[in-house]
């Protein structure tokens, strides 16, 4: 049970801005305030910030201060005010997510390294594409389609022999190609 003529004479030193009577009024007070809010937050770390914001507010309107019932009631009364915020606070938080998340159902996350990726294979298509018609032509049979070199040769009417030397040639060009981009890509990722 409160000393009520201990605790109205706390309050008259805290409205004179005395802070041993705001520290003697805070230690009677702040294990029931924490209790109280950890029960409807079910958080620590919320309730601690609860207890802290309710003596904060007490201090910051010692001036002004008057409380007509006790003063349990109202230090109950700002943590209640205090906690029904903190959960309207965390309705909002998470409708705003949920939100957000069907709102962005059909985007997906794309790593670094797998746009790397898909931006070598599009510059290596790119590459190919540039190839001279006819060494293009037999190096997709080749490396795309699977065929060997006697099926190629056999398709185009050419020699095996045509068919190696134009698949070296494609691949000493995409080799030049692609080390000067894997280079300047690597610089990128250095700077960076």
């Amino acid at each position: 049970m409160e000393d009520i003529d201990k605790i109205n004479h706390l309050i008259i030193r805290i409205a004179e801005s005395d802070p041993e009577a705001f520290e003697s009024l805070f230690h009677l007070y702040n294990k029931r305030v924490y209790t109280f809010a950890l029960s409807l937050l079910n958080s620590t770390f919320d309730a601690e910030e609860i207890v802290q914001n309710v003596f904060l507010a007490l201090w910051n309107q010692r001036q002004n201060l008057i409380i007509s019932g006790s003063v349990t009631s109202y230090l109950f009364g700002i943590a209640r005010h205090m906690v029904y915020e903190c959960i309207r606070q965390r309705i909002n938080k998470e409708a705003f997510s949920e939100y957000y998340l069907e709102q962005n159902v059909e985007y997906s996350f794309i790593t670094e390294e797998e746009v790397v990726y898909h931006e070598l294979e599009n510059k290596i298509h790119r590459c190919i594409e540039q190839l001279p018609e006819r060494r293009r032509k037999i190096f997709v049979l080749s490396r795309i389609e699977k065929l060997s070199y006697k099926e190629i040769a056999e398709k185009l009417n050419i020699t095996e022999n045509t068919v190696d030397t134009q698949i070296r040639h494609a691949l000493n060009s995409l080799r030049r190609q692609l080390v000067e981009y894997l280079i300047l890509l690597l610089s990128l990722f250095i700077i960076k």
